[in-house]
Order: C-alpha cells, then sequence, then structure tokens
C-alpha cells in the first residue's frame, strides 16, 4: 500500500547480511529546522557510538532523504511503522552531506583528530562520536522537495566491520514538513497544556519532599511557557496552583527543622506566568489533586469526586475557572457518566470513545462536550530505535498536524512533549478549545468503548477511606468541622491521584504525613482517659471518679461512654458532651446504678460528640455490696488511690510532653486515635 501510493518504483529487498547489520547506534539530537521553507538548509545533528564488539574501519555519515511528500494519514501511518530500510530514498554525497567518524581513504576524521603520523583507521568498540550534516532543500544537490508535506529524512552509517565489506552498519530516520508560503495556514489544531504534579504539600507550609522545586525550573515551566503562546489552553489542578503559592510564601521538607528557599524563586516565577494564562480565557481546572475517576467509581467511592470538584474558595486563582476532567489514561467507563453529570464539567478529556470525531456531546441532556485527544503523536519515530529523541518527537508531531484531514486536539504533559510543541511551525495556527467546542456544532453522542474495571489493592481504598472518619472525628472532637472539611476535600482526592499509579507506598507516605495536622490526635496518646481498675459501691446511687486529660493545643469536646456486661444489675450513665481546655484535665463524676450486689465488669471509652468512638477503651470491675463499715473503708481507699495515681500520672505525661514539644510531627503508620489509660 504504502510504495503504491507514493509510487517508489526503486524499492528493492536488501539482503539482511549485507545492509541489515546493526552495529552502530545513531541517535539524532537536532533537525533544523523541523518545518523548512524553499530557501532554508536542514541540519541534522547527533551521535554514533559502536555498539558491537568489532572495531569498524571507514565509517562514514551521510545525510540520507525521501523525496516523496506524504500528505495522507494512513499513508504516514504505514511511514511510521515501515521498515528502517524502506522506502530506500537515497543517500547525499556533497561534501557538506557527509562526516567522517574515522579516516576514509585520504579523507581524515572530522570527529577524532588524525595526522599523517596518528591516523584515526578505526572505530573501537564501546566508541562514541558526534556528526553533523546538512542539505538546502531546494536546488541540484537539494533534498528535493517539491510539493508540501511530510518527508523522511535521516542518517545511513557505511562502514567495514571486521572480516566484512562496505555496508550500511547504522540508521536513523526522522520526519519534517515543507510547507512553503502559498501553503500557510494550513493546519488548525487544538493544544492543551495539563498543568500539575504528584502530590507533595502535606500541610501548610510543610512538603513530603522536593520534587516539585525541580519541576518547577524543568518541566511545569515548559508546559506554563508553552500555555503562554497564543492559542493554547491549559488545563490547571488547583492542588498544584495550593502547593505553588505555599511554596512561594517560604516552606518546608519534611525531615527539616528549618525553612529551605530552593524552590521559592521558581514558585514566585510560576505564579506571575501563570496569572496571564488563567486569566486569557483559555484555561480550565481540572479535579482536586487529578483523581483517578475510574478508580474512585469503581472501587465505590463517587463521592470523592465530588470533592475533587467543589469550586476553589472566593480568591483562590482558579476559582472562576469552568471545570474539566482528565481521567486516568484519558480512559472512561460508562458507569463513570452518572458522577460526571452530578458534577457538571464544562469539558471531558477521553480517548475512548467510539468515534475518533475531536468534539463529541458527554451526554444527550448535559452541556458538557467531550474532547478526543490524539495521544499518539506523542509517540515519535520512525524506526529503527531509539525513536523518541527530540527531534524525532517534533517530527512526529508536525507531520501528524499537517497531515489531517480534521481538527486534532494534542494533550501535553511531560517535558518533551512540550518541548516538541515548542518547535515552530509556521503553517501550523492553534485555536483554543473553547473556540473548537464552540465551532463544532457536534450532535454526536460519546459512547465508550470497554474499560477493564480496576484491580486495586483494598487495603489501600481502606486507609484512604479510614483517613476520612479520621478527619471527621478530629473535627468534630476539637470543634474544627470547616477545617476537617477542608482537609478532607485537599488531601482524600490526591490519594486516588492518577500520578500515584504504581507507587502504593509513596502515595501512603505522603497520605500519612498528610494527616500531620491532626496526628497528634491520631497517632499519639494526648486525649486520656483515667479510670480505676476496681470500684466497690455500698448504695443503690453512687458516683465514681473518672479523669479525662488534654494533651493537645486545642480544646476538646468529648463524652464518656459506659457498657455494662449486665446492665440489670449495674449500669453506669452516659455523661453529656464535656470541654477540656488545652493542657488540662478534668475528673468528673459518673453515677452508678446498682440493682443487686455482685461483681460486674463495665467498659468506658471516649466518644466525639456525635459518638464516633475514639482511642482505646478502658475496662473497670464494680462491684456492688451492702459491707457496711469495712466496704465504706475499701471505695474510700480505692477513690484516694486512684486520684492521687492519676494525678501523678498527668504530671508525668506533662513532664514527657514539656521534653519533647520541639520534636517534629509524627509521621508513623495510620492509626486510629487513642487514649491512655492508667498503665499509660
Amino acid at each position: 500500500m504504502l510504495f503504491a501510493v507514493l509510487g517508489l518504483a526503486t524499492v528493492v529487498a536488501i539482503p539482511a547480511s549485507a545492509e541489515d547489520v546493526p552495529t552502530l547506534s545513531v541517535v539524532l539530537s537536532q533537525v533544523t529546522p523541523v518545518s523548512p521553507s524553499a530557501t532554508d538548509t536542514v541540519t541534522l545533528q547527533g551521535s554514533v557510538t559502536n555498539t558491537s564488539s568489532k572495531p569498524v574501519t571507514n565509517v562514514q555519515v551521510h545525510l540520507w532523504r525521501s523525496s516523496d511528500a506524504v500528505t495522507d494519514g494512513e499513508v504516514l501511518t504505514e511511514v511510521l511503522a515501515s521498515d528502517p530500510a524502506n522506502p530506500v530514498g537515497r543517500r547525499m554525497l556533497q561534501p557538506e552531506n557527509i562526516f567522517n567518524i574515522t579516516d576514509v581513504g585520504a579523507q581524515p576524521s572530522q570527529a577524532f583528530p588524525s595526522t599523517k603520523a596518528s591516523p584515526k583507521k578505526t572505530f573501537a568498540p564501546g566508541e562514541s562520536a558526534d556528526f553533523t550534516v546538512r542539505a538546502p532543500v531546494q536546488g541540484a544537490n537539494g533534498l528535493g522537495f517539491a510539493t508540501p508535506g511530510a518527508y523522511l529524512v535521516g542518517i545511513q552509517v557505511r562502514g567495514i566491520p571486521e572480516d566484512g565489506q562496505n555496508q550500511t552498519l547504522g540508521r536513523a530516520r526522522s520526519l519534517v514538513v515543507f510547507a512553503p508560503e502559498a501553503s500557510r495556514p494550513h493546519s488548525s489544531v487544538a493544544t492543551v497544556a495539563l498543568l500539575s504534579s504528584r502530590p507533595s504539600r502535606t500541610g501548610d507550609g510543610v512538603f513530603a519532599d522536593d520534587h516539585l522545586a525541580g519541576e518547577l525550573t524543568g518541566r511545569l515551566r515548559q508546559l506554563v511557557t508553552l500555555a503562554r503562546q497564543p492559542g493554547v489552553t491549559a488545563l490547571v489542578d488547583p492542588a498544584l496552583v495550593d502547593a505553588v503559592t505555599d511554596m512561594a510564601d517560604g516552606y518546608r521538607v519534611t525531615g527539616s527543622t528549618s525553612p529551605t528557599t530552593q524552590g521559592q524563586q521558581a514558585a514566585e516565577d510560576f505564579l506571575t506566568q501563570l496569572g496571564p494564562v488563567v486569566s486569557g480565557g483559555a484555561a480550565y481546572r481540572t479535579l482536586q489533586g487529578g483523581i483517578d475517576v475510574q478508580l474512585a467509581v469503581d472501587s465505590g467511592h463517587p463521592e470523592l469526586v465530588e470533592l475533587a470538584a467543589a469550586t476553589p474558595p472566593t480568591g483562590h486563582l482558579l476559582a472562576k475557572l469552568p471545570l474539566a476532567v482528565v481521567p486516568a489514561d484519558l480512559k472512561l467507563g460508562d458507569n463513570a457518566r452518572n458522577v460526571l453529570d452530578g458534577i457538571k464539567p464544562a469539558l471531558v478529556l477521553a480517548e475512548n470513545a467510539a468515534s475518533g470525531t475531536a468534539v463529541q456531546r458527554w451526554s444527550d441532556d448535559a452541556e458538557s462536550a467531550l474532547v478526543v485527544p490524539r495521544t499518539s503523536i506523542h509517540d515519535g519515530g520512525p524506526g529503527p530505535d531509539p525513536t523518541r529523541s527530540a527531534p524525532q518527537l517534533a517530527g512526529r508531531l508536525q507531520a501528524t498536524q499537517f497531515v489531517q484531514a480534521r481538527p486534532m486536539v494534542s494533550l501535553v504533559s511531560t517535558s518533551a512533549q512540550a518541548s516538541a510543541e515548542l518547535v515552530d511551525a509556521p503553517w501550523r495556527t492553534r485555536t483554543p478549545l473553547p473556540a473548537l467546542v464552540a465551532a463544532s456544532g457536534t450532535t454526536e453522542r460519546f459512547v465508550a468503548s470497554p474499560q477493564p474495571a480496576h484491580r486495586e489493592d483494598r487495603s489501600w481504598l481502606d486507609e484512604v477511606k479510614s483517613g476520612r472518619a479520621d478527619l471527621t472525628a478530629w473535627g468534630e472532637l476539637v470543634a474544627k468541622g470547616n477545617d476537617a472539611e477542608r482537609l478532607t476535600q485537599q488531601v482524600l482526592p490526591q490519594a486516588l491521584s492518577t500520578s500515584w499509579r504504581g507507587d502504593r507506598a509513596a502515595a501512603l507516605r505522603w497520605l500519612v504525613a498528610s494527616r500531620s495536622q491532626v496526628g497528634s490526635v491520631l497517632t499519639s496518646n494526648k486525649v486520656n482517659l483515667h479510670v480505676v481498675s476496681k470500684f466497690v459501691t455500698s448504695s443503690s446511687n453512687q458516683e465514681v471518679p473518672v479523669t479525662i486529660s488534654n494533651g493537645l493545643p486545642d480544646p476538646v469536646h468529648v463524652r464518656i461512654a459506659f457498657d455494662s456486661e449486665n446492665p440489670q444489675r449495674i449500669n453506669v450513665a452516659d455523661t453529656d458532651v464535656l470541654t477540656v481546655g488545652p493542657g488540662d484535665s478534668e475528673t468528673v463524676k459518673v453515677r452508678v446504678s446498682t440493682h443487686a450486689n455482685g461483681e460486674v465488669g463495665v467498659q468506658a471509652r471516649l466518644t466525639t460528640p456525635t459518638g464516633r468512638a475514639i482511642g482505646t477503651p478502658r475496662n473497670l470491675t464494680i462491684t456492688a455490696t451492702q459491707a457496711g463499715r469495712v466496704g465504706w473503708i475499701i471505695i474510700i481507699a480505692s477513690g484516694v488511690v486512684f486520684l492521687a495515681g492519676t494525678a501523678m500520672r498527668i504530671r508525668q505525661v506533662q513532664r514527657e510532653r514539656r521534653g519533647s514539644a520541639n520534636v517534629a510531627g509524627t509521621t508513623g503508620p495510620m492509626t486510629r486515635p487513642a487514649c491512655d489509660g492508667d498503665d499509660g
């Protein structure tokens, strides 16, 4: 098909023994320009490495090209999949088209020092050399590009292996686009920059690691630079903005007791560049933390998607932006439809549409648009390997965009992809997504191709679920419901971020660190319940002392609940809500009702005002007796011992806490809130 379409009558089979010996590896580092004009000269640069175990002589780099224009998407697909030896094309033989790695005849090496006294005859195993070759686009010695289209250019390295003959020992191919001024503008595309990062912020001014600082001077800087280009659309994660804003104000990395300034200036610069992008009319906010929508739905937690979709608070940089949903791997199942309909996004991006139309309707009765990106345009090529060098990525991208027959959406999230998109293409016109959607007038409805359900670690999902319960309990305990809801909205969607795929251990470490603001309650014994292990009553209604100590910096609001093994004999009444100040303790008397003599086990536990149990229950034994004077002596003595022991324990705990006041927050495993008994 390919060669019939291109009309390549010169194609012949090349014997493997002569032409396909992969002795030398060729890597392209630059092909400039990727979209040359008729008056340009195309330059190819790269390196050659002897990957064999034998030396090679007469090693010479040749610029190679095919003069057949590719103007059709199907033909381009065949070209990308073609054997490296086909089409044959032509090696160019002018001096500027050739680069000598070793001495070749009377011509000295251009890559290594070579003299008559010390010639460079061989290219040894493991040895590498850089090269540069070039050719004009047109003219008698030009590349021969005549009509607009995509063209193959590349490198062939000739040489003589030990015990062999002169042959092609290495190849590399790339694509360039020839678009004379008369053919411009030729193509309209929608370029979308996705600005997000793996979660790292664990609290106000605290980060689990410093990877974000590196991205702000690398990948994210590339992406925001792209987003500032005319016609480019930006999708921005609110969690990223929160993290960068925190970093710009000064921050600390977990494990360090002092602030760091490594990423502060980069964060300020990023926010400065992002401001015009957000206000430019072609930006959307994504779901908080890049939550994996399909995972949340498949695991029975669709409410986390609703949390992630909440509008940022007033004053937030992204508060006024419409919502866009970017699922993991750009794939959604039909079971996600109801959840997304509930949050009403302006855009949904998914590649697994049964139809390849760029813009579709998400559903019959929703205003959301479905946009279908083409991820394959970032795959690089053609072969042989390696196929993902910078010029190959840019060439594949521009060739695909040039030969398209309909609008195309390019979603960009990596530094390499951004670099490829930033390579100049004078024939290309970028259309913002809002304009593309408005102009489409499509009535085609999105139909998802079947997707396998997630096979996720249930223990991880249980950790996320328990994390939410713990945050809620903390909010009730210290009467900070709004703060707890804010933390829940920030933390839990990020715990299911698409960026954690394949690294649940890192996700768990981040989740534990993110709970550091409530860690004093959830992972250490700072709210303690003290009860005497044995108590004797001598009347049907008597009071028992119970003490609560609070080592938190906030007041706590708790109840004490009791469970009797035999309430018909002995019953203890639950308390009302009690408030214990920061660093304080309070002893209350609870009423014991006895209906018959005997010994009964009773369990005491702390709960939040709504009844959520916190900490470890404490057991006591209550004995009902009418023992008279002796009984009263036992009762009084047990009470005195309890109160004295409790006071000593409280003083001990306070001394311990004062001694560890400067220790950093806990990073231990996720546990329930714990409360001490007398045995600490």
